[in-house]
């Protein structure tokens, strides 16, 4: 007996194209083995430019704050020294005669903070200091003094030539003991 298509014609019927021939069946760890092996081939390298790229993000950020930290500690040590030469300021008041107190000028504001700041060592301490201003207020009972100095951040300097200007004010009165 031979079989016999049914609905169409012999002539309609196509035959089938050949197929390539079927692989051996592969377990499902093989497959997923061969699976992370050409994602681990493709992927090859690209771990160790993210973990490049987070390392230098985090050494500029160390470097950041090592700067930010210099520059902190560099303007707390200024105002140390603007504090001593404002002192020294008003202890160099001088009695005067349109007034019961001593009173201080701004010339003898400047040259005595300038004298502190030599006497002290302040100049080798600090990285180009001056009195940047010198001033009083109160009818010559308070002595202002403006140091400006420049730090060098510590770990930029090295690369590139990184110097913050800081300036600090301090103030002084003159005080009558009797």
């Amino acid at each position: 007996m031979s079989r016999r298509r049914i609905g169409l014609p012999r002539s309609l019927h196509r035959s089938r194209p050949s197929c390539p021939p079927r692989p051996p069946e592969l377990s499902r760890d093989s497959v997923r083995a061969a699976m992370v092996r050409r994602i681990h081939v493709e992927e090859a390298g690209q771990s160790s430019v993210l973990i490049l790229g987070m390392l230098m993000v985090v050494l500029l950020l160390v470097a950041v704050m090592a700067g930010a930290t210099a520059v902190n500690l560099e303007a707390r040590k200024l105002l140390s020294a603007a504090d001593g030469a404002a002192s020294a300021a008003a202890q160099a008041a001088e009695g005067g005669a349109s007034g019961p107190g001593p009173r201080v000028s701004s010339d003898q504001v400047r040259e005595q903070a300038q004298n502190y700041l030599a006497v002290s060592g302040a100049e080798t301490r600090f990285s180009d200091v001056a009195v940047s201003g010198a001033w009083v207020t109160d009818a010559g009972e308070t002595a202002h003094v403006e140091l400006a100095a420049v730090v060098d951040l510590p770990v930029v300097s090295a690369i590139l030539p990184a110097r913050v200007p800081i300036t600090v004010e301090s103030h002084a009165r003159v005080s009558l003991n009797r």
